[in-house]
């Protein structure tokens, strides 16, 4: 037993992960179907190079077992049972993510996400809409560390019981057979095999039908988590092409700080601006502005051009008919602390990790402060605990209060509490308001009082989208009562959007940062913005200068990377007479862009592009989608792309590298901490 202990150890690591990744591919994913569409495209190469790490622990753990002795033996025997351990449960763990959100246990993961639990509504749900799966996976772990454990207590009994014999007879255990120990003969060539396998698999990435977009997604947690500790000990450096790369963002390149501006003014001249900015100072009340976050609003699914949308969300669609609506809205990212990035910071998401919590001491100016020094009262109110997307640091930095609490877990209960924390606002301060739901968060699950959650993932997410447009009516409806009804700026969007299983089942989506993750709709709605529908595809980033150009707030530093959506319309006679709003939609807009974990997505109104940032064979094009021409009787799962552009890699071979420089570019921005200049002393 002594001999074979260590290969029969990773025998059963590797069998364990086996089991897991029968589980993973074999079963339904929470969107409903199965996490890929052709399985022998990961299942084995997963398998093979899954064997090489099971047997890299294996053999380090038998080389050192058998080099040591004594105390040392045991304490290096129970390093390496740790370590497999450790091995399972990431395993296990990583699965479960990858089903449920879509992407990878790493370190960003684990600073974003280490004090999810707080949440036990959110987390509850989740775990209750995927019982089953989190249970069977629990299983297989457990029963995989019961197995280890069990060899090792028996394999240990072994060590000490010919250590003794040793001791007591060491002549004749080192004579036997003829001076030859043939139990170390068996112990080596058991090593040498493990040696062997463990090779075989960790190179397997090179010489088993080799391809980047598999690695991405069957690399083992160990490999990811190596990359990001090296990335994060590497210097940021400047490369040949940052000038082109900025220059596509829509910075200065020649700047030290490529996105500061000092207004965020769209008008046509100073004498305009400066009028702007003495009305705004002379209004008897400033607006309020009310934020509207949907958590997971699909843009496919509430597109308000759809005519049953309309019947399903009609405050949204009520809301959408009185102002600017942008179908085609993304997200600067997902999960949701990327979307909060977008839409409150106004900068893009973070090439390669999670922005807020990789780089929290970015300088940097969100809207709310500005807001906040523009005299306004900020609020922000949510059904999910904070701490599971380790926004406390930035609630307390952007917010004069925050709430939440266990009791209001569904949007109806927080649009309640919308109305009691409005009707005690105080009347001499303008609000701004941002109200961020929930249920519309996988796996859609009303209160109990609305019944078992569908089984169908389509018809849950409807239902779930439905109940939170009542929310939407309930906080219209209590503005609408009050004394600000004609004087509020209503923004309502998508943090992200969710793949689902369609698009799941698309191996031809190369990026992890596609329509699927990214594509929400848009609202902009308050007194003097036309009634418009604006197909153009526009960004999160938009929001803030928007808001301010609505707001006139010119003059003020900020490092927004988006653009107004708002052009004003000039009045007749700029200094006299009586002073009337009127904002039109911006007639043009630059790409928009999307960053995720090593992937980018450039947006125009024909094409959609897609690649990753390191390695130039990763690349893709679509046809944008602009109109509803999907299957809209299916409001879920009838948009699956649009139609993909043959020999994209050839054809927009300049377009990729333009990207891949502004990636790079805006990656040096961020690690450099260069989005502002630090403060005056």
């Amino acid at each position: 037993m002594r001999n074979f202990y260590w290969f029969w150890f990773g025998l059963t690591l590797w069998s364990t992960r086996l089991v897991l990744l029968c589980v993973l591919y074999f079963t339904d994913a929470p969107t409903g179907g199965p996490i890929v569409d052709r399985w022998y495209r990961f299942f084995p190469h997963t398998l093979v190079i899954e064997a090489g790490v099971a047997m890299t622990l294996a053999f380090a753990g038998g080389l050192f077992c058998t080099l040591l002795r004594g105390k040392a033996r045991k304490v290096a025997g129970i390093v390496f049972l740790a370590l497999g351990i450790a091995y399972m449960v990431a395993a296990g763990t990583d699965d479960e993510i990858m089903r449920w959100m879509g992407q990878h246990l790493s370190l960003s993961f684990i600073t974003t996400y280490a004090l999810a639990a707080s949440d036990m509504g959110l987390v509850g749900r989740v775990f209750l809409g995927g019982a089953w799966h989190f249970l069977l996976t629990m299983f297989i772990v457990i029963a995989g560390i019961v197995g280890t454990v069990f060899l090792y207590r028996k394999m240990f009994a072994k060590w000490s019981a010919e250590t003794v014999v040793a001791v007591k007879n060491r002549a004749s255990v080192s004579n036997s057979s003829g001076g030859v120990n043939r139990a170390a003969v068996r112990n080596w060539i058991c090593l040498g095999i493990a040696l062997a396998l463990a090779i075989t698999g960790l190179t397997s990435k090179n010489w088993f039908a080799p391809s980047n977009m598999r690695w991405k997604r069957i690399a083992p947690v160990a490999f990811r988590l190596v990359d990001e500790i090296k990335y994060k000990l590497t210097e940021a450096e400047k490369r040949g092409d940052y000038a082109e790369g900025i220059e596509l963002l829509g910075g200065q390149p020649n700047a030290e700080y490529p996105f500061v501006k000092c207004t965020a003014s769209a008008s046509k001249c100073e004498e305009y601006r400066q009028h702007d900015f003495a009305q705004f100072k002379a209004r008897d009340r400033k607006p309020d502005v009310i934020f509207f976050v949907i958590e997971t609003f699909r843009g496919w699914t509430g597109d308000i051009r759809v005519p049953a949308t309309c019947e399903k969300l009609p405050n949204i669609c009520k809301l959408a008919k009185s102002g600017l609506y942008f179908p085609n809205a993304h997200s600067v990212g997902y999960p949701s602390i990327e979307g909060f990035l977008g839409i409150l910071a106004g900068v893009w998401a973070h090439p390669q990790t999670t922005f807020l919590s990789d780089y929290p001491n970015t300088r940097m100016r969100a809207l709310p402060e500005i807001l906040g020094e523009a005299g306004y009262y900020r609020m922000v109110l949510t059904a999910t605990e904070p701490s599971f997307d380790n926004l406390h640091p930035w609630f307390a930095k952007w917010f004069d209060y925050s709430e939440y609490k266990p009791e209001n877990q569904h949007d109806v209960p927080i649009a309640d509490r919308f109305r009691e924390l409005y009707a005690k606002r105080l009347a001499d301060q303008p609000l701004f308001f941002d109200w961020m739901s929930t249920t519309s968060h996988v796996p859609f699950s009303l209160p109990k009082e609305y019944g078992p959650t569908p089984s169908d993932p389509e018809v849950a997410y409807v239902r779930s989208l439905a109940y939170m447009d009542s929310a939407v009516g309930i906080v219209m409806d209590e503005v609408a009562k009050g004394p600000n009804a004609d004087n509020t700026l209503f923004v309502l969007v998508g943090d992200h959007a969710f793949a689902n299983n369609a698009q799941h089942r698309v191996s031809n989506f190369i990026g992890g940062v596609h329509d699927g993750y990214t594509w929400v709709p848009l609202i902009v709605a308050g007194p003097g913005i036309e009634q418009k529908i604006v197909t153009t595809p526009v960004s999160q980033v938009d929001i803030a200068p928007t808001v301010l150009d609505y707001l006139f707030l010119y003059g003020t530093s900020e490092n927004f990377v988006g653009q107004s959506l708002l052009e004003l319309e000039p009045p007749d006679g700029l200094c006299g007479g009586e002073y009337t709003i009127a904002f039109h939609a911006a007639p043009e807009h630059a790409p928009v862009f999307a960053f995720r974990m090593g992937d980018m997505t450039m947006i125009t109104d024909s094409v959609t592009y897609i690649a990753n940032i390191q390695d130039s064979t990763l690349v893709s094009a679509f046809e944008t989608v602009l109109e509803p021409t999907w299957d809209t009787s299916h409001p879920a799962e009838g948009f699956v792309t649009g139609k993909v552009i043959e020999n994209a890699a050839a054809k927009y071979a300049e377009t990729f590298r333009k990207m891949r420089a502004a990636g790079h570019a805006w990656e040096y921005t961020v690690n450099k901490n260069k989005l502002l200049p630090p403060p005056q002393r």
